[in-house]
């Protein structure tokens, strides 16, 4: 008796969680269940049914008291004016939720390749420049109410507009952070017929689908990366920027695509930012690898402190790359000049509008070997904070032309006459290198080992030598 009594409860509570599960919510179209802001939304009737029409510049209008994770999303949408029409799901706020979202000044055309595009918003960034490949063209009208389905399991979504049974958009790997939310939508759009059908996903698998290059080699997919600076107004780009002996270096893995994503590292920013990427490539030859980048918004390329490439891919500018402004695989390819022996990649990328990062692919793998470099440069020691404040001072050559050495935390910098400031880095006791050429400080000591003067080298030839003034 007992057992049967506990089966029936067993049955009882898997019916009631099945049922609650397949349950069709119709979300009431009332100014009382969505937040939005005054005088934006009006809530009426249209052609007998709940509609919710959104002015311009409202902002997201957002449901109430709405937790939302898999299932269906299906309503109707009539466009007011050609512009943007976004639907978001799983909002935990805006900052953070995923969006599906029209172009409708591409109704009418069955060409446009970006009439509708899923992007996700990961710390208030909409990432529509980083996720090219989510956009697709679809068959709406601005003249007549459309439809609109979201199927949503796990890590998946397939969108369908005006269909049933055709996706428009299919999405195998939802990109945002957030797995659960409420509802929201903005634009000059008029909402109908809006009902959640939680748990019905149609079969649709939860788990991510296939990365396309997933089996591809090419791609760099672990690089070394440095905290991010804030670059000063109206600066492009200064030898300020380069990494300093101090600074600070993590690992960073490729997402999807071999996207390498700054902004899901770093966050938001409301300044340009420059950031180092780095890596190691080990060549069993001298020999030149083509490398196929994609980056948003600038890059410096720079192989053993050689600047070999630079360029910007600005959404708008003349300069911007194909496609239309978005990071891709396809922005541009350069010659990668490799001597035999480790050689040192470093990337310098700069962002100020909207998402940041790079793909980056070699054309092949044969005699190479990469691998992240979360060190300043192979080249540097450590020396002791004695030898270092023994080499700081004033010198002066034989035409009365003075140098300045002073100690700046690990390092030197040297400055003086006709000498714009330069850093230097010990790669032994007595010898400092220079990262932006090949260039070479070496300081000498007396029979009382005394530091006496120094001896700068440009490719391996002495071109300069001052004595010690103090």
């Amino acid at each position: 008796m007992k057992k049967t009594v506990l089966f029936v409860a067993f049955f009882l509570t898997c019916f009631c969680v099945l049922a609650q599960k397949n349950k069709t919510i119709r979300v009431p179209l009332s100014a009382d269940k969505w937040t939005f802001a005054n005088q934006k939304v009006e809530f009426f009737q249209e052609e007998g049914k709940p509609a919710m029409k959104i002015m311009p510049g409202s902002g997201q209008v957002v449901a109430k008291n709405l937790d939302f994770s898999d299932g269906t999303i299906e309503y109707d949408i009539k466009f007011l004016t050609p512009g943007f029409a976004s639907t978001y799901f799983r909002w935990k706020d805006a900052n953070e939720n995923e969006s599906f979202y029209f172009r409708s000044g591409r109704a009418g055309n069955p060409g446009a390749v970006d009439a509708v595009q899923y992007a996700p918003y990961i710390s208030g960034v909409n990432l529509w420049d980083m996720l090219d490949h989510y956009q697709t063209n679809a068959t709406f009208s601005l003249e007549k109410w459309n439809h609109v389905k979201l199927v949503l399991s796990g890590a998946q979504m397939r969108a369908y507009v005006n269909s049933q049974e055709q996706p428009t958009l299919e999405i195998p790997r939802l990109e945002g952070n957030t797995t659960t939310g409420s509802i929201a939508f903005d634009g000059d759009v008029m909402i109908s017929n809006l009902v959640l059908k939680p748990g019905e996903t149609e079969g649709l698998s939860s788990s991510a689908g296939i990365d396309p290059t997933h089996h591809d080699p090419r791609y760099i997919r672990s690089w070394a990366v440095s905290q991010p600076v804030t670059t000063p107004k109206n600066v492009d780009f200064s030898a300020d920027f380069f990494p300093k002996p101090e600074g600070s270096w993590e690992v960073i893995s490729a997402e999807r695509r071999g996207l390498i994503n700054l902004t899901r590292k770093f966050g938001k920013s409301e300044t340009r930012r420059f950031v180092w990427l780095k890596a190691k490539i080990n060549s069993a030859t001298a020999q030149k690898k083509r490398i196929d980048l994609g980056f948003s918004d600038e890059v410096w390329v720079y192989r053993n402190n050689q600047l070999v490439y630079t360029d910007k891919n600005l959404y708008g500018a003349p300069i911007m790359k194909e496609p239309d402004g978005r990071i891709s695989i396809e922005n541009t390819s350069f010659l990668l000049p490799l001597n035999k022996g480790n050689n040192e990649l470093l990337i310098g990328v700069a962002n100020d509008f909207y998402g940041w990062g790079i793909i980056a692919r070699i054309e092949d793998l044969e005699g190479i070997e990469i691998q992240p470099d979360p060190t300043f440069d192979s080249r540097m020691v450590k020396v002791s904070d004695q030898v270092l404040n023994a080499y700081a001072g004033r010198y002066v050559q034989a035409n009365g032309m003075q140098i300045t050495v002073a100690r700046e935390n690990n390092a030197l910098k040297a400055s003086g006459d006709n000498i714009s400031p330069v850093m230097l880095y010990p790669e032994s006791e007595n010898k400092f290198f220079l990262k932006d050429f090949d260039a070479q400080m070496e300081f000498v000591k007396d029979a009382t080992n005394k530091v006496s003067g120094l001896i700068i080298y440009n490719n391996g030839r002495q071109v300069m030598e001052a004595k010690r003034a103090d």
